[in-house]
C-alpha cells in the first residue's frame, strides 16, 4: 500500500446506512454508494461530504410523506450550499458547462440520496459490472433534458426509476462563466398512475422545459452527438457512421454554427437544382404546348371537310332505304308462297293421324275390360287362400286340445299313484308330531315341579311367620301363575348391574382424562426435544407463500414421487398404507407422508428441505450460522445424481431447488473431522482444525463445528459455501488493532488453512461478533489487497436450540408423566375387579333370561305342533276323497277327445273343396293374363309409330308460325323503312334530290360507300355520326382551347424568366458564405490531420493515420469524412471499418479521433463508456499517459504544439477538458497522473455498513 501506484481511498459516502436492512451472503446491495477519489502530482485536494449540511437536507427532503406541490423548496438544493462546497480557483480553468457535481435519488440501481463530485481533467469512474456505471451516463441524459434515444435502451422513463419507489430526482451542477460562476438543474420526478410528471428547477425556481433546452443551446451541451457523449449502448454506432454522418458530428462537436451553415448551403444549393429543374419542365411543357396548337389546327382543318363528307353520306343513306324496301318486298312475296305449300302437307298428315288415335282408343278398352276381370279372379284366389289358412289354424287347435285332454288323462293316473304315496308319508309324519309332543309334555311338568321346589326353598328362608303348608302352596301357585318370582330376581340383578356399570363409567372418564393429559405430556415432550420439525415449522412461517406452496406441495405428492420411481420398497409402503389410514383423518396423511420423508432421509435418497437436519449445537454463534446457510435452507439434496428423470421432475414440476451429490462421497470425510487427514477423496475439500496457535490469536471455531448434521449434508454444503475455511473470531480480538495487525492476522491464517489444506488459499471470510470480514489478495499482485467488512443483525429467526427454560419444562413434564402413569395402573386394577363382579351378576341374569326363553319357545313348538298334527289329518280327509273324483274327471276327458275328433274330419272336407275351387280359378287367371300381354305389346308399337306421327305434325306446325312470324317482322320493317325515307326525303335540298336521281348503285355498293365515308369522319376527329350540333359545339372549343394554349406557353416564358433572378440571387448568398465557411472547414481538418497522426505516432511509432474530406464539388454540395489508418510502416492506408479492422484498432481509432477535436470544441464535459473494451494492456496504458498529458496545458504545448499559422479558427491551448471515462477494470501497474479515479462501491458483493468506522480505523 506504500506505492504511489497504489489506490487509496480518501472519501466515503453511505447515506442510506440507517435505512437498510440486512442482506443475505452474494446479494447486491444498491442502496450503498462509495466514491473514491484521487488526485496525485497535482494540488493535494480531496472532496468530501459535508454530514452536517447532509443530514439538513435530508430533513427537507421528506419525499415519502409530503407533496412535492405543496412544499416545492423542499427538494432544491440552495445555491450557497452549493457554492460553498467548491474551490472556484481550482475550477477556473474549465470550459463552460462543465460538470462540478451529480446528485441522484432513487435512480436505476440506487437509492441515495448519492453525489459524485466532479474533477478537472479525466474522471475515471471504475467499478464491477452492474455497479450503476450506466445509471450516471443515464443520469446526465435525463437530468439535462434529453430522452432515451440517444442511450438506446428502454423508451419509458418509469423504468428508469428504482424499482419499488413512486419519487425520485437528479441533480446536476454546471461551471457558467466568471460573472454566474456556476449553475444547478434539478429535475424532480413522481410516479402518479403509472406515468412519471416532471418538474424542472433551475437556480431554486421552477421552470418549463423551454427554459432547458435554451441551457442546452447556451452551454453547448450537445449530448446526442457521439463524439461528446459516447454510451456504452452507442460505443458501436460511432463504427457505423457513414462519411456524411461522421462529417456532420464532428462540425457538431466543433461548433454546431458550422452545421447550421452546411445545412443552410446545402440547402441553397438543393433550392437552386430544384429551381433549375422548374426551368427544364417549363422548358419541355412549351414544346409540348406549341406541339398541341399545330395538333389543333390540323384538326381545324378536318372539320372543315367532314362538313362536305356529311352531305355525301345524307345521300347515300335515303338511296340505301330506298334500296332496302324493294328488296324486303320481294322477301314477303316468296314467304307467302312457302307457308301455302306448309299448309297442304299438314292437311294431308293430319289423316294418319288420325287413324292411329283411333286404334290407341280401341286398345285401352280391351285392355280396360281384361285388367278388371283379372283383377276379380285375383280376388277371389286370395279370399280362398285366406280361409285355406283359416282351417289350418283350426286343425292345429284341434290337434292342441286333444294332446291336453291326452296329459289331463296322463296325470290324472299319475295322481292316483302319488296320492297312496303322499297318505303314507303323512301318517309317518303324523306319528312324529305325537312322539315330540309327548316330550314336551314330559318338559313342562318337569320345570314346573323344579320352581315349585326351589320357591319353597326360598320362601321358607324368607318368611317368619309360621304359616300353614296348605297357604304355602296356594301363595306357590299364585307365584307360578303371575311368574312374579323371575320378575323380582330380574329387577335385583338389573339394579346390581346398573350401579356396577355407574361406577364403571366414572372411572372410565377418569382414565380418559389420565389418557388425554398423558398423551398432552408425550406431544410436548416430542416438539420440545424434536428440533427437526420445529426448525422446518419456523423456516416455512418465515418465506413467501409461493415457496411454501412448493415445498407443501411435494410433500403431499411424496407417495406419487416413491412409487413412480421406485424410491423405497412396495412392502414398506403397503405397511405404511395398513399402519395410517389415509380416509379417515387429514393428520394420519401428514403423519403418512412426513414418515415417507424421513425413510427417504434415513436411506440416503433425498434429504429436504435441508434447514430440517442442520442443529446448532453452539448456541451463543446461532445467528451466524443462520445468516451463512439461510440461502440453502430451502434447497433439497438428491443422493442419486444418475437420476436424472427424479432431478428433472423435481426441477421443472415442483420447482425445487435441487442440490445434487454422489453417493460415493458419503462417510469419506468422517475421520478428516476426527484429525484423520490421511483419507481424502480428491475433487472434495478438506476440513481445517482450529490449531493451538489460532486460539491464541482468538479463532474459536470454523462454522462446519458450529452444527451436527448428517455427513452427506455437511459434506455437500461444503462444496458449495466455504464453511471448512470460514471461522469465527472472538469479540474483543480485533479490537483496538491497527491495520498492520490486522493484516497479520489475514496472512496467518492464509497460511495456516492453506497448509491444512495442501492448496493456496488468496481470500478469508470469518465473522467478529456481528461483523462480517472479507480479505481477498489481487491476482495480479499479491501485495494489493482488499479488506471490508459489514454488520448483520445479532438475532436468530429460524434455527433451534434447546436452552434452560426449556429442560426445566422437559422435567416437569417427565415428572408429570410418571404420576399419569402409576394413576392409570391403580385404575386398571379398579377395571379388573369391576369386571369380574360384573361377569357374575351378567352370568346369572343371562340365566334367567335364558330359562325364561327356552319356556317360552317350548310352548310356542307346542302349539306349532298342535296346529301340524290338525293340519295332516285334514289333508289325509282330503287325499281319500281324491281317488273318487280322478275316476269321474277321466270319463269326461274321453268324451271331449271324441267331440273333437268329429269336427276335425268336417273341417278337412271343407279344406278339400276350397282346394278344387283354387286351381280352377288359377287356370282362369294365368288365360287372362297372357291375353293381356298380347294387347299391351300391340299398344306399345301403335304408341311409337304414333309418336313419330304427331312429331311430324308439330314441326309442320312450328315451321308454318315461323314463317308468319318472319312475314309480320318483313312488314314492319318496310313500313319503319319507310316512314324513315319520308324523314330523310325531308331534310333533303332540291339539289340533293336530284343528284339522288343521278345514283346508280345496287345495295351493296351503297353499304359499302356509307362505311368509307363513316370511317373517313372517325378519322377527322371522331364526332358523333349523328349530330351536327355536338359537332359544331366542339369546332368552338377547339378555337378557344386554340387562343387558351397561346397565352400558356407566354406566361411560362415570363416565369422562366422570373426563376433565372431567384438562382442569381442564391449564387450570390452561396458566394457570400462559402469562402470563410470553406477557409474554417480546411484549417480543422488541416489541424485534425496533425493531431490524428500524432497521437497515433504517440500510442506506437509504426501507427500512422490520416482524415480526408471528400467533396462533391467546389460549392460542398455533399461532404464525406474519411479516417484512414495503417499499423504497420509499410501497409497501405485503409479506411476504418469492420470488414478492415479488428474490435482493439477499432476502438483505439475512435479514442485518438475523438481526443484530436478536443481543442477545436466548445463542449464541457465527454462521456465515454467502456471505450478501452477490446484494447489491450499497452495501448491502455498508452491511451490514458495520453490523456493526462492532453489534460495538462503546458504537457500539450510541450508535445503536441501545432506550428501553423491559422487565420480563420480559434484553437484553446489554456482551458482543461473534462472526460467521465467509464470502465469495469483498472490497467494494471497505471500511473494516475492528473487523474481522478472515482469508485463505485456498489452491486454485487457490497455489504451493508461496511465503510461505517473507517475514518477512525484509518486515524488510528
Amino acid at each position: 500500500m506504500r506505492n504511489l501506484n497504489k489506490r487509496k481511498l480518501t472519501s466515503v459516502e453511505n447515506e442510506s446506512r440507517k435505512r437498510r436492512s440486512t442482506c443475505d451472503v452474494g446479494d447486491r446491495n444498491e442502496n450503498d454508494l462509495t466514491l473514491k477519489t484521487e488526485n496525485k502530482n497535482t494540488k493535494n485536494i480531496t472532496i468530501k461530504l459535508d454530514k452536517e449540511t447532509k443530514e439538513k437536507k435530508g430533513k427537507t427532503m421528506n419525499f415519502e410523506n409530503e407533496n412535492i406541490h405543496d412544499k416545492e423548496q423542499d427538494d432544491v438544493i440552495f445555491m450557497n450550499d452549493v457554492d460553498d462546497g467548491y474551490n472556484t480557483e481550482y475550477f477556473k480553468n474549465l470550459k463552460k458547462g462543465a460538470i462540478i457535481e451529480i446528485s441522484l435519488y432513487n435512480w436505476m440501481v440506487f437509492s441515495g440520496p448519492i453525489t459524485l463530485k466532479a474533477n478537472q481533467g479525466i474522471n475515471l469512474i471504475a467499478a464491477a459490472n452492474a455497479s450503476g456505471k450506466s445509471s450516471i451516463a443515464c443520469a446526465l441524459v435525463f437530468g439535462l433534458g434529453y430522452n432515451s434515444n440517444i442511450l438506446s435502451r428502454n423508451k419509458e422513463l418509469i423504468n428508469f426509476i428504482k424499482k419499488g419507489e413512486k419519487k425520485s430526482f437528479i441533480e446536476i451542477t454546471l461551471k457558467c462563466d466568471e460573472s454566474k460562476k456556476y449553475i444547478c438543474i434539478k429535475r424532480i420526478m413522481n410516479i402518479i398512475n403509472n406515468k412519471v410528471e416532471s418538474f424542472w428547477f433551475v437556480n431554486n425556481k421552477k421552470e418549463n422545459y423551454e427554459k432547458i433546452e435554451n441551457i442546452q443551446k447556451e452551454f453547448n451541451l450537445n449530448l446526442d452527438n457521439l463524439i461528446t457523449f459516447m454510451p456504452q449502448e452507442n460505443v458501436s454506432k460511432f463504427s457505423r457512421l457513414n462519411p456524411e454522418e461522421l462529417f456532420e458530428c464532428t462540425l457538431l462537436a466543433i461548433d454546431k454554427k458550422l452545421l447550421d451553415d452546411y445545412n443552410y448551403l446545402k440547402n441553397k444549393i438543393e433550392e437552386k437544382k430544384s429551381v433549375e429543374n422548374k426551368i427544364e419542365t417549363y422548358e419541355h411543357e412549351i414544346i409540348e404546348e406549341e406541339k398541341i396548337i399545330s395538333d389543333l389546327e390540323n384538326k381545324k382543318k378536318k372539320f372543315e371537310n367532314l362538313r362536305m363528307l356529311l352531305s355525301t353520306i345524307k345521300l347515300y343513306r335515303v338511296k340505301k332505304s330506298l334500296l332496302l324496301i324493294e328488296h324486303k318486298k320481294k322477301q314477303v312475296i316468296h314467304i307467302k308462297e312457302h307457308i301455302e305449300s306448309l299448309i297442304k302437307e299438314k292437311d294431308t298428315h293430319f289423316n294418319t293421324v288420325k287413324y292411329y288415335l283411333s286404334e290407341l282408343e280401341k286398345c285401352h278398352k280391351v285392355i280396360n275390360n281384361l285388367s278388371l276381370e283379372y283383377n276379380s279372379k285375383k280376388i277371389i284366389i286370395k279370399e280362398s287362400l285366406n280361409k285355406y289358412m283359416k282351417l289350418n289354424l283350426t286343425l292345429e287347435d284341434m290337434e292342441k286340445q286333444i294332446i291336453k285332454e291326452e296329459k289331463i288323462m296322463h296325470d290324472t293316473v299319475q295322481n292316483i299313484y302319488e296320492n297312496k304315496e303322499c297318505i303314507k308319508e303323512l301318517e309317518n309324519k303324523k306319528k312324529k308330531i305325537k312322539e315330540e309332543i309327548y316330550k314336551l309334555e314330559e318338559f313342562f311338568n318337569k320345570k314346573k315341579d323344579e320352581e315349585n321346589n326351589k320357591i319353597l326353598i326360598i320362601e321358607q328362608n324368607k318368611m317368619n311367620e309360621n304359616h300353614s303348608i296348605i297357604s304355602k302352596k296356594k301363595y306357590i301357585n299364585t307365584l307360578n301363575d303371575d311368574n312374579e318370582y323371575h320378575n323380582i330376581k330380574e329387577k335385583e340383578l338389573q339394579n346390581d348391574l346398573k350401579k356396577i356399570s355407574d361406577e364403571n363409567k366414572k372411572l372410565l372418564m377418569k382414565k380418559y382424562n389420565l389418557q388425554s393429559e398423558y398423551k398432552c405430556i408425550l406431544d410436548k415432550l416430542k416438539k420440545r426435544k424434536n428440533y427437526e420439525n420445529i426448525q422446518e415449522e419456523k423456516f416455512l412461517n418465515s418465506i413467501e407463500f409461493t415457496l411454501r406452496e412448493r415445498i407443501l406441495n411435494y410433500k403431499k405428492n411424496i407417495k406419487n414421487i416413491v412409487e413412480t420411481y421406485n424410491l423405497l420398497n412396495k412392502e414398506y409402503i403397503e405397511n405404511l398404507k395398513k399402519k395410517y389410514d389415509q380416509t379417515k383423518l387429514h393428520n394420519n396423511i401428514n403423519e403418512f407422508n412426513d414418515e415417507i420423508v424421513d425413510e427417504l432421509s434415513k436411506q440416503n435418497i433425498i434429504y429436504g428441505p435441508l434447514c430440517k437436519y442442520i442443529k446448532c449445537i453452539k448456541p451463543q454463534y446461532d445467528y451466524i450460522l443462520e445468516y451463512f446457510l439461510k440461502k440453502y435452507f430451502n434447497s433439497f439434496l438428491l443422493i442419486q445424481k444418475h437420476n436424472k428423470e427424479l432431478l428433472e421432475v423435481l426441477y421443472k414440476k415442483y420447482k425445487l431447488s435441487v442440490i445434487t451429490t454422489n453417493d460415493k462421497y458419503f462417510d469419506t470425510n468422517k475421520d478428516n473431522i476426527n484429525g484423520n487427514h490421511n483419507i481424502s477423496i480428491s475433487g472434495y475439500p478438506k476440513y481445517c482444525r482450529v490449531t493451538n496457535e489460532m486460539k491464541k490469536r482468538g479463532v474459536e471455531y470454523f462454522l462446519y463445528e458450529l452444527f451436527d448434521s448428517p455427513e452427506i449434508v455437511k459434506n455437500s454444503l461444503m462444496n458449495i459455501v466455504p464453511i471448512h475455511i470460514s471461522f469465527i473470531v472472538k469479540g474483543d480480538t480485533l479490537k483496538n488493532k491497527s491495520t498492520k495487525e490486522i493484516n497479520e492476522f489475514n496472512n496467518f491464517m492464509i497460511n495456516e488453512i492453506s497448509k491444512q489444506l495442501n492448496e493456496d488459499i488468496k481470500s478469508l471470510f470469518y465473522f467478529c461478533e456481528d461483523n462480517i470480514h472479507r480479505y481477498r489478495i489481487s491476482t495480479y499482485d499479491k501485495k494489493i489487497f482488499i479488506e471490508n467488512f459489514s454488520h448483520i443483525e445479532k438475532k436468530c429467526k429460524i434455527l433451534y436450540y434447546m436452552n434452560k427454560d426449556v429442560k426445566k419444562d422437559i422435567v416437569n413434564l417427565m415428572e408429570r408423566k410418571e404420576m399419569c402413569e402409576k394413576q392409570l395402573e391403580e385404575l386398571q386394577i379398579q377395571f379388573s375387579e369391576f369386571e369380574k363382579m360384573k361377569k357374575e351378576k351378567n352370568d346369572e341374569y343371562n340365566k334367567i333370561i335364558l330359562e325364561r326363553n327356552e319356556k317360552n319357545i317350548k310352548k310356542k313348538k307346542y302349539t306349532l305342533l298342535k296346529n301340524e298334527l290338525i293340519n295332516i289329518d285334514e289333508s289325509l280327509d282330503k287325499y281319500m276323497k281324491g281317488e273318487n273324483i280322478i275316476e269321474e274327471k277321466k270319463n269326461i276327458i274321453l268324451k271331449n277327445i271324441n267331440l273333437i275328433n268329429k269336427k276335425k274330419i268336417d273341417i278337412c272336407e271343407e279344406y278339400l273343396y276350397i282346394l278344387n275351387q283354387h286351381n280352377k280359378y288359377d287356370k282362369e287367371l294365368f288365360f287372362i293374363y297372357h291375353k293381356l300381354n298380347q294387347w299391351k305389346k300391340y299398344l306399345s308399337i301403335i304408341k311409337n309409330e304414333n309418336i313419330e306421327n304427331e312429331e311430324k305434325h308439330e314441326n309442320l306446325k312450328n315451321s308454318i308460325e315461323l314463317e308468319k312470324n318472319k312475314l309480320n317482322s318483313y312488314i314492319y320493317d318496310i313500313n319503319e323503312l319507310e316512314g324513315l325515307l319520308r324523314i330523310q326525303k325531308n331534310e333533303l335540298t332540291s339539289e340533293e334530290m336530284n343528284t339522288l336521281d343521278t345514283i346508280h348503285f345496287n345495295l351493296e355498293q351503297v353499304e359499302n360507300k356509307l362505311k368509307e365515308c363513316i370511317i373517313q369522319e372517325k378519322i377527322y376527329n371522331n364526332l358523333d355520326n349523328n349530330n351536327n350540333n355536338k359537332s359544331e359545339e366542339k369546332y368552338n372549343i377547339l378555337l378557344l382551347s386554340i387562343e387558351r394554349h397561346k397565352e400558356n406557353v407566354q406566361n411560362k416564358k415570363k416565369e422562366i424568366n422570373n426563376l433565372k433572378q431567384t438562382i442569381l440571387e442564391n449564387e450570390k448568398q452561396i458566394h457570400f458564405l462559402l469562402p470563410h465557411w470553406s477557409n474554417q472547414i480546411n484549417e480543422y481538418i488541416i489541424f485534425l490531420n496533425y493531431n490524428f497522426e500524432k497521437f497515433m505516432n504517440f500510442i506506437n511509432p509504426e501507427f500512422y493515420g490520416k482524415i480526408d474530406l471528400i467533396k462533391k464539388n467546389d460549392i460542398y454540395e455533399k461532404c464525406e469524412l474519411y479516417i484512414k489508418v495503417k499499423f504497420k510502416k509499410n501497409a497501405p492506408f485503409l479506411l476504418l471499418s469492420i470488414s478492415h479492422q479488428s474490435g482493439g484498432e477499432r476502438s483505439l481509432t475512435t479514442m485518438l479521433y475523438i481526443l484530436s477535436i478536443q481543442k477545436l470544441t466548445k463542449n464541457g464535459f465527454y462521456v465515454l463508456d467502456e471505450l478501452n473494451q477490446g484494447l489491450d494492456h499497452i495501448n491502455e496504458q498508452k491511451i490514458f499517459q495520453l490523456l493526462s498529458c492532453l489534460s495538462n496545458p503546458l504537457m500539450y504545448k510541450q508535445h503536441f504544439l501545432h506550428n501553423y499559422n491559422y487565420k480563420y479558427i480559434h484553437i484553446d491551448y489554456y482551458s482543461i477538458p473534462q472526460y467521465f471515462i467509464l470502465t469495469p477494470q483498472i490497467i494494471k501497474n497505471i500511473v494516475f497522473k492528473d487523474i481522478t479515479v472515482h469508485y463505485l462501491f456498489n452491486g454485487f458483493g457490497v455489504v451493508d455498513n461496511q465503510f461505517e468506522n473507517f475514518y477512525e480505523n484509518d486515524k488510528t
